[in-house]
């Protein structure tokens, strides 16, 4: 008898306009600052689900975009790309929620800049609605641009079903909105900034990790920038330095690295083989411009691991 086809991963949260601006020299305030310009779609959750589409994940998103074009733009170009759209709603006097990012000449962040007003209507009745497609997943993934009823659903729903729950926690701000306790959570993204908020502690990245497990979380991930990141689970904490990499572009590194960890999760892989591929593939994204990198294929992200970008 053939294998069962793979489950879908299912992905809740922002889907956004993203414009980037990189200047070409030290950012000066209080003047003009000579700089490049692009424009592409993000947001965390529709990044996630646009990457494990051109990894060949079978993927839907469910977000609410405006009943403007560029919400128009973005369930087009999402739908192209094979990810299920049937989940997106399209609001009346809504305005498609904007992110904007400005980038030093090395492609670090400077200051981003998000006007995401529309995505308060991801709330516990949007869960409710995607109640469907929550019975077709086997791994579901949510960003705290959802609202803290709709999180504490998740939650609460993960705690019997039959799929996994992955979050990520987007901001420091957006941090609070994930629920105390956080049993049913299979894995839990955050920056160092953002776990210390959640567990309102300044210490070691090790401790923070090891910390949001003993709230409930099966498995924390707490990113680190350019030093990698740390993994914990129930038998304690580890360090994965980040791979050395050209840096072009870091908007979109954090959600290259959860759909890379999530593709590989959803095919069984254990979670430090997953947090490999996540590693690599963030890699592979910051090398070029934009939230996701236009090339991608499952053969790019092999070659990348053959090649030992990820430790």
């Amino acid at each position: 008898m053939p294998p069962a086809p793979p489950r879908r991963i299912l992905c809740l949260g922002g889907a956004a306009v993203d414009r980037t601006y990189r200047v070409r020299d030290a950012v000066r305030l209080g003047t003009s600052n000579p700089a490049t310009a692009g424009v592409s779609h993000g947001g965390v959750a529709r990044n996630v689900a646009e990457t494990l589409a051109r990894l060949g994940a079978p993927v839907a998103l469910a977000t609410v975009v405006g009943a403007d074009a560029a919400g128009a733009e973005i369930v087009s170009a999402l739908a192209e790309r094979g990810v299920d759209v049937s989940g997106i709603e399209r609001a009346d006097g809504m305005r498609t929620a904007e992110y904007v990012a400005v980038l030093a000449p090395d492609g670090a962040l400077h200051v981003g800049l998000a006007a995401m007003e529309g995505l308060a209507r991801l709330d516990a009745g949007f869960v409710g609605r995607a109640e469907p497609a929550l019975d077709l997943a086997g791994l579901v993934f949510a960003d705290a641009n959802c609202a803290a009823d709709a999180l504490a659903a998740l939650v609460e729903r993960a705690r019997g079903a039959p799929w996994r729950l992955a979050l990520d926690a987007v901001s420091v701000a957006k941090s609070a909105r994930l629920p105390r306790d956080l049993h049913g959570v299979a894995v839990l993204f955050c920056a160092r900034d953002e776990a210390e908020a959640i567990v309102g502690a300044v210490c070691p990245p090790e401790d923070l990790a090891c910390a949001l497990v003993a709230r409930g979380a099966a498995a924390a991930v707490v990113t680190l920038g350019a030093d990698g990141l740390v993994h914990a689970e129930a038998h304690g904490a580890t360090h994965r330095p980040a791979p050395a990499a050209d840096v072009v572009d870091v908007t979109g590194a954090g959600d290259a690295l959860i759909a890379g960890t999530l593709h590989r999760l959803a095919a069984g892989a254990i979670p430090s083989d997953a947090l490999a591929a996540g590693q690599a593939l963030a890699r592979l994204t910051i090398a070029r411009p934009g939230a996701v990198r236009a090339d991608l294929s499952p053969a790019l992200l092999a070659e990348a691991l053959a090649d030992g970008a990820a430790p």
